[in-house]
């Protein structure tokens, strides 16, 4: 099949630039015909980011005129307001024309060209996008990239306010897939929309595993609010005053750096928590530290947690439902009730003071993912590829 990916780019860091590139190159050595359209034409190809296959092939949309830019500006600028007085609510036609003339034009002109079997779009607007986007027989599949809360259920952002427009979305495309069967349920039981669960893939392999020796608690992630990191410093200063031997060591870059900078500084926590800018030596990090600490409110299915376990280290997480589906039996690693510090701090206790511990969990932790791995994550899809092709008729 000649399968086509739809992003802004798979040349930064981030989890669905690995997502894509992961399954992207599982699919090609299978013997598909692969492709990513990137509509960011500021962005280099870096195919060394994250090991992107060289028989991929990369386009890249045309750059906007001065005129479209000052289009999209003022299509930008309609669509806060719908996200504010939800005023479009339930207008089809001007939702579509936003979404379709800031981006979807552009594609178009390359599906018509390249005549693909199947379009994949990744992330709120290329999965509206992908449901505008007109081609004979071809395959068209929303792929979301975070949780139904993130994407529906958050105010001012994303598809709120776009009730009708959203409902389209779903009737054009051919799939809708989600990361949980918590989401697949929501989708159902909220908007009675039908969606389809398949698991990121992991995208990294850890042939030598952390030996659990060092003392070191890590955390990845976006520097943002909503990952936590500022409730994980207050953990760690609690866990620090009764274990003085652990370091905590933070990898990643955002709006929130200057104020958790300040945050460790004021608790006086320079000598233990080192904050890093985020970094393409992951496969280092995780084995070179001993315990993984999620702290984020919400998540999709964070790859981190996934590559974590990979890598052999026992995590601790708050609660999410995600985080339920990946430790599914209960033991692959600890759930703490949302933002319970003391319970979180515990638990921090509790694997520091014990390598059996650690070792028990991340034992459980590496057979559960997998799983995960992108040999059976990638025949999911390609499972799917064959029941919506069936359902076609005469897609090659």
């Amino acid at each position: 099949m000649k399968v086509c990916f739809l992003y802004e780019s798979v040349f930064t860091l981030g989890g669905i630039q690995r997502c894509i590139t992961t399954l992207a190159n599982y699919l090609v050595k299978q013997g598909h015909d692969v492709s990513v359209i990137c509509t960011n034409t500021k962005i280099q190809i870096n195919r060394e980011i994250y090991g992107l296959d060289k028989n991929i092939k990369v386009i890249f949309t045309k750059k906007r005129s001065i005129i479209r830019k000052i289009i999209n500006k003022g299509l930008q600028l309609i669509n806060k307001v719908n996200y504010k007085t939800g005023i479009l609510k339930n207008n089809i036609k001007i939702i579509d024309f936003i979404y379709y003339y800031s981006f979807g034009k552009y594609i178009q002109e390359i599906v018509d060209k390249e005549k693909y079997d199947v379009l994949i779009g990744s992330g709120v607007k290329y999965i509206k996008v992908s449901s505008l986007i007109k081609g004979n027989n071809m395959i068209k599949i929303g792929w979301q990239h975070s949780s139904y809360d993130s994407y529906y259920n958050s105010k001012n952002r994303i598809f709120w306010n776009q009730d009708a427009s959203v409902k389209k979305m779903f009737e054009d495309l051919d799939a809708y897939v989600v990361l949980t069967l918590d989401d697949k349920m929501k989708l159902k039981n909220i908007r009675n929309l039908d969606s389809y669960t398949i698991y990121n893939p992991i995208g990294i392999r850890q042939e030598e595993k952390s030996n659990l020796m060092n003392k070191k608690f890590i955390a990845l992630g976006r520097l943002d609010k909503v990952k936590g990191f500022d409730t994980l410093i207050n953990s760690f200063k609690e866990f620090n005053k009764v274990n003085k031997e652990w370091k905590l060591d933070i990898y990643g870059d955002g709006s929130e750096r200057e104020n958790l900078n300040i945050q460790i500084k004021e608790a006086g926590l320079e000598e233990y928590i080192n904050l890093f800018h985020r970094t393409d030596k992951v496969k280092e990090v995780y084995r070179n530290a001993s315990i993984y600490c999620m702290s984020s409110y919400k998540e999709g299915f964070p790859l981190v947690i996934l590559e974590a376990m990979e890598s052999g280290l026992p995590v601790i997480s708050y609660d999410m439902p995600c985080i339920k589906e990946i430790f599914k039996n209960g033991n692959e690693g600890t759930i703490i009730e949302n933002r319970n510090n003391k319970k979180y701090v515990e638990a921090m206790l509790k694997l520091a003071n014990s390598i059996d511990e650690r070792r028990k969990i991340a034992g459980k932790a590496i057979e559960r993912t997998k799983d995960f791995n992108v040999e059976n994550i990638g025949k999911q899809w390609e499972k799917l590829f064959k029941e919506l092709k069936d359902n076609k008729g005469d897609v090659k």
